[in-house]
């Protein structure tokens, strides 16, 4: 297949002959040969290498694939575009800001970065030192009632379902049910034993050791006594 000049209507065998001829040839004197185009003199030539877009100097920028007239442009855009405005970044939750200041900001102000106090034991967070210990304190989770001597014997049976909110001789009640005692039996004489002295205990937990009328009296009304004793003794009897 043959190689044609266009400009003198010549075939050549191949393209390195075309080549060697626009090269050699008076005729190509004068042509651009980065567009293929031929001018007549050198000035035509020189005057269409300054002001041909396809000639004109390109000043580009990298990053973003484009490309400017001047080095004033390039730098121009490089200044003002988004794209290469310095960012200020939040490593924990990936974002950007355009200044230090509004990064520091953002860290202070963001819930994202509050301190964080923490409960262990209920997985719950709290804003500040203050805020925990109010809830250590006023919590319910945190201010379980400690075991009181009833409560110790009656869980002593691990196969009874104890419920504190009975009654103690209710619940004494039902434990003797569940362990089928007969009265007289060694089982049923030392737990009895063991359950007056967790009631004498209980008493002294919540009233302590003085004799006091009044709140002997607060402990008959609440098991039912009626009429009310009149000395300490008899309601300790009671």
């Amino acid at each position: 297949m043959h190689s044609i000049c266009v400009l003198c209507d010549r075939s050549f065998a191949n393209d390195g002959a075309l080549q060697q001829h626009k090269q050699d040839s008076p005729a190509h004197a004068f042509d651009c040969t980065a567009c293929d185009r031929h001018f007549g003199n050198v000035t035509a030539r020189e005057q269409h290498l300054r002001d041909s877009p396809a000639h004109a100097e390109s000043f580009d920028c990298d990053d973003c694939d484009r490309s400017f007239g001047s080095e004033e442009a390039l730098k121009q855009h490089l200044r003002d575009s988004p794209a290469h405005a310095e960012s200020f970044d939040c490593d924990d939750c990936d974002r950007s800001f355009g200044s230090e200041e509004a990064l520091e900001q953002h860290l202070r102000d963001s819930p994202a970065h509050a301190v964080s106090f923490d409960c262990d034991d209920c997985d719950r967070s709290f804003g500040n030192e203050e805020a925990l210990g109010q809830h250590r304190r006023d919590s319910r989770a945190h201010n379980q009632p400690p075991e009181t001597p009833l409560d110790a014997f009656f869980r002593s049976f691990q196969t009874f379902e104890y419920d504190p909110a009975q009654p103690p001789a209710t619940s004494y009640a039902c434990l003797q049910a569940h362990k089928g005692w007969r009265r007289g039996e060694a089982a049923s004489t030392d737990a009895w034993n063991r359950y007056q002295d967790a009631l004498e205990d209980e008493l002294r937990l919540w009233y302590g050791e003085e004799d006091d009328l009044a709140a002997w009296h607060a402990i008959c009304h609440a098991i039912g006594v009626d009429p009310l004793p009149q000395t300490c003794d008899q309601c300790e009897q009671v």
